[in-house]
């Protein structure tokens, strides 16, 4: 897959392509991880709500994917044949590790969407100003005369109504689905690219060696034409 392509997009050549896609996967996956340890990640925060486990994998593949962007990124700007190779595959493994993060953090907040909406009663919904960082899943009272209560500096300072969470929840998981649906089309076709410039630069490998040895059997043969006459 990929190739036979010339042009990323069209217009930019494979090489920059590479950096770029290079840099896409470390800084996009820095910045993730990053998010989700200070607790504003609503994606990382809530899917490791629901198990608590996944929140550590979750970390641990957006950190390899990260390394392998840094990876990617050294070997384009020294356009190494063997680097290419390489980042190559790791950009194949990042597109599988990153469906498996966001296909089971989407599943895992779609099935224990409740508890979605009992963590936005208690503090309100996660946010670059409403940083969250407990790991337990939120207890809340069942009783229809309970109201959120919010308390300036404490857990509930942010704290919501019912239908305000149950509307940001819903529209959350929607609008999360269509993202990672259409990040993942634009990565697999990353991958494409960055197959081909190393199919390139391999290509471009044997061609000079060819070339190489050609000269050396012309350099050859005349020696003998020489010694002949």
């Amino acid at each position: 897959m990929g190739m036979g392509m010339e042009k990323c997009c069209g217009f930019i050549p494979l090489r920059l392509a590479t950096f770029i896609i290079a840099t896409w996967f470390f800084v996009i996956y820095l910045f993730d991880a990053v998010t989700g340890f200070l607790g504003i990640n609503a994606v990382t925060v809530y899917s490791g709500q629901t198990a608590k486990a996944w929140y550590y994998v979750d970390l641990i593949f957006t950190l390899i994917i990260c390394i392998g962007g840094l990876l990617g990124i050294i070997g384009s700007c020294f356009a190494s044949r063997k680097f290419a190779k390489i980042f190559s595959i790791i950009v194949w493994i990042n597109c599988a590790l990153s469906i498996i993060k966001y296909i089971v953090s989407l599943a895992l907040m779609a099935v224990f969407h409740e508890n979605l909406v009992r963590s936005c009663l208690r503090s309100g919904f996660i946010g670059f100003s409403n940083a969250q960082t407990p790991m337990g899943p939120a207890i809340i009272t069942d009783s229809p005369f309970y109201t959120p209560v919010q308390y300036p500096g404490t857990l509930n300072a942010h704290a919501s109504s019912l239908d305000d969470c149950q509307s940001n929840v819903k529209t959350f998981l929607i609008a999360y689905g269509v993202v990672i649906f259409v990040i993942e089309l634009i990565q697999i076709y990353f991958a494409s690219v960055v197959n081909a410039y190393s199919s390139r630069l391999r290509n471009g490998a044997r061609h000079h060696r060819l070339h190489d040895q050609q000269i050396k059997d012309f350099e050859e043969s005349r020696y003998h034409m020489s010694t002949v006459y």
